[in-house]
C-alpha cells in the first residue's frame, strides 16, 4: 500500500511509504497486478480547490417536526443533486457529499460556508464521509479505491489508497470511520468482496475480516461504520442483508440488530449508522424510508420516516449526522434535501 501528502492543494508532494515510490506526476504506485492506485490530477483542477461562500444558502423554516431544510434540488451552491453522505463535527458544522462530488460545509445552523470537489469524477462520486481526532474530514472516495484527507477548510493534504480484492486494497469503499487512536476502519464491497479494513492514517494495513455471504461475518454491500470504543463495538450497516452487524474491534461477532422487514425494529436496506453520546444506535433505511433507534443492546427505542415528496416524507435517505444540542439531520436523498430535527422527535415510538 502505498500513499501520498500533499503539501497544497495546489501541487500535492509525493511521500515515500512502504510498499511503493513516488510516481512521478501521480501516487506512489503499487506493486502486484490486481491495479495500480488511480492517479490524482496535478495540479488539482479548479473545481477541487476550496472555495469559501459569503452570504451563501441558508437552510429554510421546515413543517410540523421537521424544523429546517436545507438544499434543494439544483447545482448551485447550497443546493443538492442526489446527496449520499453527510458528518457533522462535534460543534454542529455539517459536511455533505452529493452525486457532482462536491463537498459542502454548513454551519450549524445550515449556512453555506464553503465547497470543493473531490479530484476526480469520471468513475464515480463519493459516498461516506468521516472525521479523525484532529478534525480532518476523512472522505471515502468510493470509485477510485481510497480515502482522501482534507481540513476543515476543505484543502486535500493526502491520500491513501489502490484497487483491489486483496487484503489492504479496496473496491468499492463505502465508508471510513476513524478511532482515539487514529486508525481507519473502512468498508467496502465488490462482486465477490464484502469487508471492513482497518488502516493506519498513513494507509497502512492492519487488518480485515467478512467476506460477502449472509452468516454472522457476512456482508451483502456493507454501507457504513460507526465505532463505539467505550464499549469495545464496531456496527456495520449490513445494506442488503437488512441488518446492522455488531462486532468487537477486532472483527470477533456479538450480535446484530434488525433483520428484514417494515415492522418497528426491523430494517430495509439499512443506508448508514450513527451513534449518540449514550451509545443508542440510529440507523438511516434506505428502503423503509425512515430513521430507526436502538439503545446500545439493541432495544428498539423509535423511528420517524415515511414516504413521501412533500417536507416532511423521505424519498431514499442514505444518512443522518448527529450534531449537538438534539440536534438531527436526515438526508433525504432522492428530494435533493436534508432536514433539521430534534432526537426526541425519534424517540417516542414508531411512524
Amino acid at each position: 500500500m502505498s500513499s501520498a501528502a500533499a503539501a497544497s492543494p495546489e501541487a500535492p508532494a509525493l511521500a515515500e511509504t512502504p510498499g511503493g515510490s513516488p510516481a512521478e506526476g501521480g501516487e506512489g504506485l503499487v506493486s502486484g497486478s490486481e491495479g495500480d492506485p488511480f492517479p490524482l490530477p496535478s495540479p488539482l483542477p479548479p473545481e477541487a480547490l476550496p472555495r469559501r461562500v459569503e452570504g451563501g444558502l441558508e437552510a429554510q423554516p421546515g413543517a410540523g417536526p421537521v424544523e429546517l431544510v436545507l438544499g434543494g434540488k439544483g447545482t448551485e451552491d447550497g443546493r443538492f443533486a442526489y446527496p449520499r453522505a453527510m458528518i457533522a463535527t462535534p460543534g454542529g458544522v455539517l459536511f455533505v457529499a452529493d452525486k457532482t462530488g462536491r463537498i459542502q460545509k454548513f454551519s450549524p445552523e445550515g449556512r453555506l460556508l464553503a465547497l470543493a470537489r473531490t479530484p476526480g469524477i469520471v468513475q464515480g462520486k463519493p459516498t461516506g464521509l468521516g472525521l479523525d481526532p484532529e478534525g480532518h474530514l476523512l472522505v471515502a472516495d468510493t470509485h477510485y479505491s481510497r480515502v482522501l484527507t482534507y481540513t476543515q477548510d476543505l484543502e486535500l493534504v493526502r491520500y491513501y489508497g489502490a484497487p483491489g480484492r486483496v487484503p489492504g486494497r479496496l473496491m468499492m469503499i463505502t465508508s471510513v470511520r476513524c478511532s482515539a487512536a487514529g486508525f481507519h476502519y473502512t468498508t467496502d464491497f465488490g462482486d465477490d468482496v464484502a469487508r471492513v479494513q482497518v488502516f493506519r492514517a498513513d494507509g497502512t494495513f492492519v487488518r480485515t475480516w467478512g467476506s460477502f455471504g449472509e452468516g454472522p461475518l457476512g456482508f451483502k454491500r456493507p454501507m457504513n461504520l460507526a465505532l463505539d470504543e467505550s464499549r469495545g463495538r464496531v456496527y456495520v450497516a449490513d445494506a442488503a442483508n437488512h441488518r446492522v452487524g455488531v462486532f468487537d474491534l477486532e472483527g470477533g461477532h456479538l450480535a446484530q440488530l434488525g433483520g428484514p422487514g417494515r415492522e418497528p425494529g426491523q430494517l430495509e436496506y439499512p443506508y448508514d449508522v450513527k451513534l449518540d453520546e449514550e451509545g443508542r444506535v440510529w440507523v438511516a433505511e434506505f428502503g423503509n424510508q425512515r430513521v430507526s433507534v436502538f439503545d446500545p443492546e439493541g432495544a428498539f427505542l423509535g423511528a420517524w420516516g415515511a414516504p413521501g415528496r412533500a417536507v416532511g416524507g423521505l424519498n431514499r435517505p442514505w444518512a443522518l449526522a448527529l450534531g449537538p444540542q438534539d440536534r438531527v439531520w436526515v438526508l433525504d436523498s432522492n428530494g435533493d434535501r436534508c432536514y433539521g430535527m430534534r432526537r426526541r422527535t425519534f424517540l417516542g415510538g414508531a411512524r
